[in-house]
Order: structure tokens, then sequence, then C-alpha cells
């Protein structure tokens, strides 16, 4: 059951038996004021991609699995330059007060600063990389849809036109698949990336 990317219903797997469970508690704050879209539902879902990718690559699962649930915090008040800087700071706090030993506090530091390309960092450590792929699913197949729509409710932008859901989803969601790092990563995003063109596709006939 843990191993199963959570999708609503049975297959969320209840975070009080989670190892992590002190984790989740302490960031439940933060992600309760984000919108929908990068909520702490997100940020599991992307801790259980991470955590199948992380299987099959053999990098280190806590790394991966604590990033993921830091990813996102620093989304809203941001303290620095990007929200990705903002929740590394902000998640080094969480887990220095729950006492996890600095050496992994680092590794875990080093992949959140670069889940997000928006600052100019790059994924160097395998486990930032398996953060960077795991984040890049979620915005694919019907959850990725859903949290497209969701975002865009949220900025106020239309279906379609300029600076619209089309449009981010042509410019960006289309080109995540060439910037993805894992083989594994590569293999889940391929039937969820295929869904999103053919809802694209229905959808574009409706608009003509």
């Amino acid at each position: 059951m843990k191993d199963r990317i959570r999708t609503g219903g049975d297959d969320l797997h209840n975070p009080e038996t989670d190892e992590f469970q002190a984790v989740i508690s302490a960031v439940r704050g933060y992600y309760a004021r984000k919108d929908s879209a990068h909520d702490l539902e997100h940020a599991l879902r992307v801790k259980d991609w991470g955590r199948k990718i992380a299987i099959e690559e053999r990098a280190d699962l806590r790394v991966v699995e604590l990033a993921a649930l830091l990813h996102d915090i620093g989304r809203s008040g941001t303290i620095e330059k990007t929200h990705a800087e903002s929740s590394a700071a902000l998640g080094m706090n969480v887990l220095k007060k729950i006492g996890y030993p600095k050496d992994l506090m680092d590794q875990v530091s080093e992949a959140v600063v670069s889940h997000s390309r928006e600052g100019g960092h790059e994924p160097l450590t395998l486990e930032a990389k398996i953060l960077y792929d795991a984040d890049k699913l979620d915005f694919v197949g019907p959850m990725g849809i859903a949290r497209l729509f969701a975002w865009a409710g949220k900025e106020g932008k239309p279906f379609f036109g300029p600076n619209s859901c089309e449009e981010f989803y042509h410019e960006r969601v289309r080109n995540y698949s060439q910037h993805l790092f894992t083989p594994s990563a590569q293999v889940y995003f391929k039937p969820l990336f295929d869904y999103c063109e053919e809802f694209w596709h229905q959808l574009s006939l409706l608009k003509a």
C-alpha cells in the first residue's frame, strides 16, 4: 500500500503511521496557506512518486521523501528569492527542530533548492534529480490536469488564448519530458503525458 501512488480514496496511506509523521505535522500549517495545486496532498503524492523512483534508482529514500514533504512549504510568504530557496530555508528549520542530523539536512536542502530551475539551480545529486522528476510527474495525467485548472482558477487564467491553461500546458508541461533525469521517471511519464495529449486534443475539438 505504501508504494502506491496516491490518487485519492484507498490509495492514501495513513500519515499517522508514517515514519515522517512529525514532519507532516510540522508542515501542515505551511501547506494550509497554499492553493490546492500546491497543498499537502501534492507534497504527499510527490513523496510517493519519489519513493517509487528512489527504490528503482537505488537512491537514499529518506532524503528523497523528506525533500518531497518540504519542497513547496515556501510558496506563500517567501523569505528568499525563489519559492524553492524559501522552502529549503524553512525546511531546514523544521528538520533541525525535530532533530535530524546535519549531513542529512544538507542533502535534503540541496534537493529542495534545486527542484525548480527558477533560481538557476540545477539538480546535481541523484536524490535532487529524483525530487525534480517526481514533482513533474504530478503535473501530468488526470491529476496533472486537475492541478493545472485549480492553479489557473486561483490565478484567474482562462482556458484558452494568451496566458491561459492551454498556453501553460503547451509551453511548459509538454517540455517536461525533455528534462527528466531518471529512466524510471521517463517510463512513468509517458502514459500520463499521452493522457494529457488526448485530453487537450479533445478539448480543442470543442473549441473549434
